[in-house]
């Protein structure tokens, strides 16, 4: 099932490394575990591995530079590398790595990145996926992988940075976002209890990520302690981007970075923004009750993706922020819904009352929109509060506001806002797709390594992403990236020793047009092949 390193302290307080492989016995039916002492923590935490250990690495090494006699052909299965291969070139992000980090690591982190894009896996079961793919002499075994995370220090995941934004970071508008990652580490600083936005009672670290609005490629991301929240994080935010020397840029936010400090900091430090004001904001209640009544009009018509909104700009000027426009919003279609559940709440609630099976989490809504009667003659009675229901009806909800100082109409901040989509879905894929809802990596600077190939790996996903978006749904027949990745999967190479030449697959139907379509050459039919018009 697979082998890992822990660490076992003795009671002397030396930390001793073991490997420890679990597996399933047969006899005893359930699984166990079998470990072996391959050394110790240092005193300045590095590994010390004993000649046991030593010596096995060296057999191994050895093993995989002698030819194996037996052996005529070797098979390498290439579809998905091609792909990855290519997005990596045309982000440049494979040479920022290898200026920032090295030409050697660099290629590591780019094999795990291809790794975890394809299968989402821990790390340490990268090692028979990469040697299957033409990779594994890049040695990344369980432990090798480990030490790999811990070379990944601050100093060159910032120079990475730097130049990352630099080619990338465009003078538009970057999509700020904040989530939380359960940890199960006890050594890490950074975890602790706060909000977490997956609903895990586990100690948890904050990331907070950049994503640039025009790319859609993620930018900049920061570690930062568990229990901080949104509206404390921008002050470190800012600083950070301004020693990293990133131009400036619009900020775009969700709700909870609203605050006056926040706003205020970011027109003092010459940033524009756009971002939704909570709806308990006593100045936007008053702004809807001014203008409900107006809103609703041919001239405040905007339609996007099918459905119908209506927006309205009205003009401000502050000493705090200059210019601004405060951009109202309804959305008559969500406010049908939402009235048409409130009806049908009401309704289930009338019949708990007229059977008396109250439910406790219920009395405040039976008190508001029921009038309850006892009389001696007709008994207890059940009717609705006609005025609370109105009330409910004509209600602000369904309406909002985005404050701006940047877009200064309402389709262009809802257009600007809608952007932040794309930002959640990242977070989404760090957490899903690329193995990181939960951290298990007890070491500080693994857990800061493994985020930094992570955020790595969100970078070729997000443009990967990008590109089959461009591509029409129908062309395509509505395959996703990771559709696409699938379907060129058995895609090979057969390398025969001696004087023959490689040999390809013959690639399916479903290869050529994934091939065809994001412009990348094949071998079909002994010729090399990037045209369409063989299907």
């Amino acid at each position: 099932m697979g082998k890992r390193v822990i660490e076992i302290k003795a009671k002397s307080g030396t930390v001793y490394l073991y490997e420890d492989e679990s597996y399933w016995d047969k006899k005893k039916g359930y699984s166990t575990h079998k470990r072996i002492c391959i050394g110790k923590k240092g005193p300045n935490g590095k590994p010390i591995y004993n000649t046991y250990y030593r010596n096995r690495e060296k057999m191994h090494l050895l093993a995989a530079e002698v030819k194996k006699p037996n052996e005529v052909s070797h098979t390498t299965f290439v579809g998905e590398t091609m792909i990855l291969d290519k997005v990596a070139r045309d982000t440049s992000v494979s040479r920022i790595l290898t200026e920032s980090l090295g030409e050697d690591d660099a290629r590591r982190i780019i094999a795990l990145c291809y790794y975890q894009v394809c299968r989402g896996k821990a790390l340490s079961n990268a090692e028979d996926w990469l040697e299957q793919r033409g990779l594994g002499n890049l040695g990344l075994s369980s432990q090798r992988v480990s030490e790999l995370l811990e070379r990944i220090r601050q100093d060159k995941v910032n120079t990475f940075f730097q130049r990352w934004a630099g080619e990338h970071a465009e003078k538009g508008s970057l999509l700020f976002d904040l989530t939380s990652v359960s940890t199960y580490g006890k050594r890490n600083p950074y975890a602790e209890y706060g909000y977490n936005r997956d609903r895990e009672t586990l100690e948890q670290i904050n990331l907070a990520l950049l994503t640039s609005c025009g790319s859609g490629l993620p930018m900049w991301y920061q570690v930062l302690p568990g229990s901080m929240s949104d509206k404390v994080v921008l002050d470190q935010v800012l600083s950070t981007m301004k020693k990293m020397e990133v131009p400036r840029f619009t900020f775009v936010g969700d709700r909870g970075f609203y605050s006056d400090y926040n706003l205020e900091l970011l027109s003092r430090e010459g940033y524009k923004f756009t971002i939704p004001v909570p709806s308990n904001v006593a100045w936007q209640k008053k702004m809807i009750a001014e203008h409900q009544d107006t809103l609703v009009r041919p001239g405040n018509l905007i339609e996007e993706n099918g459905s119908i909104l209506y927006g309205k700009t009205i003009y401000k000027t502050t000493p705090a922020h200059g210019r601004t426009w405060h951009h109202l919003y309804f959305d008559p279609t969500r406010k049908d819904k939402t009235i048409a559940c409130f009806m049908q709440k009401l309704r289930a609630l009338k019949d708990e009352l007229e059977a008396d099976k109250l439910i406790e989490s219920h009395l405040v809504m039976y008190e508001r929109y029921f009038i309850v009667k006892q009389t001696p003659v007709r008994g207890r009675s059940v009717i609705y509060n006609d005025q609370a229901i109105q009330e409910f009806i004509n209600s602000d909800s369904c309406y909002w506001v985005l404050i701006s100082t940047s877009a200064k109409t309402a389709e262009e901040a809802l257009e600007q806002y809608r952007e932040r989509n794309g930002v959640e879905l990242y977070f989404d894929d760090e957490k899903n797709l690329l193995d990181l809802r939960r951290l298990k990596n007890h070491n500080e600077q693994t857990i800061k390594g493994k985020i930094f190939v992570t955020f790595v790996s969100l970078i070729i996903l997000a443009r990967l992403r990008k590109m089959v978006d461009q591509i029409d749904k129908k062309k395509r027949k509505h395959w996703s990236e990771q559709d696409m990745l699938r379907k060129v999967e058995t895609y090979a190479k057969v390398h025969f020793e001696g004087k023959y030449k490689d040999v390809y697959s013959t690639p399916t139907a479903a290869q050529r047009l994934v091939f065809d379509l994001l412009g990348i050459s094949y071998t079909f039919k002994g010729k090399v092949s990037t045209s369409e018009s063989e299907l």
